[in-house]
């Protein structure tokens, strides 16, 4: 059985609002539940669920997690997914974000602002390609109705992204123009997370994803390069996200196979 998972970045037209599009699918054969580990990355996604086996086709919503989750899977399913922008979140959704870290997985039902529609035309849909052209057009008519970031929080965003995590959130503030407490309180309301929790997610994923790209690892010369103080802090912070430590990670994120993972 394959495991397969890629990602896309959004158009120019959307970027504010979607960090990336992924597509996480699972090859056929005997139909069987196994457990999957989830792993953070400090985004809300919207996605949707496919399988054809089962006649199963849904929308729905979760992320949010500081730690790694399980989730069942099982062969022939497709998850084609968008991770909303920390800057948009709550605009999109309408609701306070931090609901997902309560709440896991919401239906889509429940933001019919954003969904109406949507499962019917993803329903069509004959690849992870056209499902990022549905995801697309319903962002953009979305967004001709309002304002859908807090341009200070996106900025906040890139600058985290830009040094994956390594930056302190003083230089944050000062660099977009808000005291430390204000860029909490809009990062808070904005995304759900602070901006430490933000950070943290994504200092972990440029780790992992620095794991999959590089096949041979020396975490003593890698740990400083990829934003740890040292190999005892990566591991550590490998643990504490995962309960796995960072040769154990490995071996479980080789089982699956990758395509493209935007940086």
């Amino acid at each position: 059985m394959e495991l397969f998972y890629r990602e896309i970045n959004s158009s120019i037209d959307v970027s504010r609002l979607v960090f990336s599009f992924w597509e996480f699918t699972v090859s056929a054969g005997d139909f069987r539940q196994f457990q999957h580990e989830v792993f953070p990355d400090g985004c809300v996604s919207l996605f949707y669920h496919r399988n054809e086996k089962i006649g199963l086709k849904s929308l729905a919503l979760n992320g949010l997690n500081l730690e790694s989750i399980i989730a069942p899977v099982f062969p022939n399913d497709i998850f084609w997914g968008m991770r909303i922008s920390p800057a948009a979140c709550a605009k999109i959704l309408q609701i306070d974000p931090a609901i997902f870290r309560k709440e896991r997985m919401l239906e889509a039902d429940k933001f019919p602002h954003l969904t109406t529609g949507l499962l019917e035309k993803l329903n069509d849909c004959q690849s992870f390609e056209e499902a990022i052209e549905v995801y697309e057009k319903c962002l953009q008519e979305f967004n001709n109705r309002q304002v859908l970031f807090d341009e200070k929080v996106a900025k906040a965003v890139e600058l985290i992204e830009q040094t994956n995590g390594e930056i302190k959130i003083a230089e944050i503030a000062e660099t977009v123009g808000l005291s430390p407490r204000q860029l909490e309180r809009r990062f808070k309301f904005s995304s759900g997370l602070s901006p430490k929790q933000f950070a943290r997610t994504r200092r972990f994923r440029a780790a992992a994803v620095d794991l999959v790209e590089n096949n041979q690892q020396n975490w003593a010369n890698r740990a400083a390069e990829i934003g740890f103080a040292d190999q005892a802090h990566l591991t550590r912070e490998f643990v504490s996200v995962t309960k796995r430590s960072p040769n154990s990670f490995a071996k479980k994120v080789k089982r699956i196979k990758h395509g493209n993972l935007v940086k």
